[in-house]
């Protein structure tokens, strides 16, 4: 990896050279160095704007992100060089090392610059139609559908969690078979005393309460880890889950993919835990619920 020296750069003839600025087009317009194009790294079109500019594999090409500190300029280096360029430099320290060594321009915009997640205090309450993504396997193969929520919310205080959600059980839909293949015989399967009896438990509740963010909230992983508590069928027992939440403007968004063991809350068809001579009949224990809540 070439580090450039910026005394070693001011003395380059500026037609010798093409200087791009890997970061988004927010950065650039914001503040960029004079004379640079803007090619975002992140972007999977990177190397077809790159090779769109007809240079040759031996032209110079100097990169520079933001500072020393992040990876991007790093990241479009090991692109280009794998890609086949021979003369490619990263410039050292990045644009937040030149703001009085070399001519920048641009608005001056506001970035984003988090990657932790911040929360402000305040009540957001789910979207309608939210609902969420299951799936239950067997040796066969396996089902999936959907349920809807009928409500819920999250309560923000100091960074701490506090919420209900409230899950409408005779919504379960299956959607991977067609009314021919038998969609709605085994939709009325899982409303049984078989699964979930619905007709004595419509609902299902998950609440969580105080929770605090994980240590480093980073927006692109795991950033609470709710210890809250399931109803389902009447019984009550922890669930866990480890949530990805975001912000987008004033919604707030919580991803996660919850494994839940079934035969806890005395679901225990087809389990062999519980039953012999079960044959083709076996149903995995572990049940998965996909999300993405959007709450304002």
């Amino acid at each position: 990896m070439q580090i450039l020296d910026i005394d070693v750069f001011k003395k380059w003839d500026n037609d010798s050279y093409t200087l791009i600025h890997v970061l988004p087009k927010e950065h650039y317009q914001s503040l960029h160095i004079k004379g640079s194009l803007n090619i975002c790294v992140y972007e999977v079109s990177f190397l077809v704007k790159v090779k769109e500019l007809n240079l040759e594999s031996t032209s110079k090409i100097v990169l520079y992100g933001e500072s020393e500190n992040e990876l991007s300029a790093k990241v479009a280096f090991s692109k280009l060089h794998d890609f086949g360029f021979k003369n490619v430099y990263i410039l050292q320290g990045g644009l937040s090392e030149y703001t009085h060594s070399l001519e920048l321009e641009g608005e001056g915009n506001k970035l984003d610059t988090d990657q932790l997640l911040h929360l402000e205090d305040r009540t957001y309450s789910l979207a309608e139609k939210s609902s969420l993504n299951w799936t239950g396997e067997n040796a066969n193969g396996k089902h999936f559908g959907k349920v809807t929520l009928k409500s819920g919310d999250i309560e923000i205080k100091d960074s701490l969690l506090s919420g209900e959600f409230i899950i409408n059980m005779n919504s379960i839909k299956t959607l991977d078979l067609s009314i021919e293949e038998g969609c709605e015989h085994l939709d009325e399967h899982l409303k049984s005393d078989d699964f979930f009896l619905t007709k004595f438990f419509p609902e299902a509740k998950y609440t969580f309460k105080n929770i605090p963010p994980v240590q480093s909230p980073y927006l692109t992983d795991f950033n609470y880890i709710l210890d809250g508590e399931l109803t389902l069928k009447g019984i009550n027992k922890k669930q866990s889950i480890s949530a990805l939440i975001c912000k987008i403007d004033d919604t707030l968004i919580l991803n996660s993919r919850v494994e839940i063991d079934r035969t806890n809350w005395n679901i225990i068809y087809g389990s062999t835990k519980f039953f012999k001579f079960l044959g083709m009949h076996k149903i995995f224990d572990r049940i998965f619920i996909e999300m993405r809540l959007e709450l304002r």
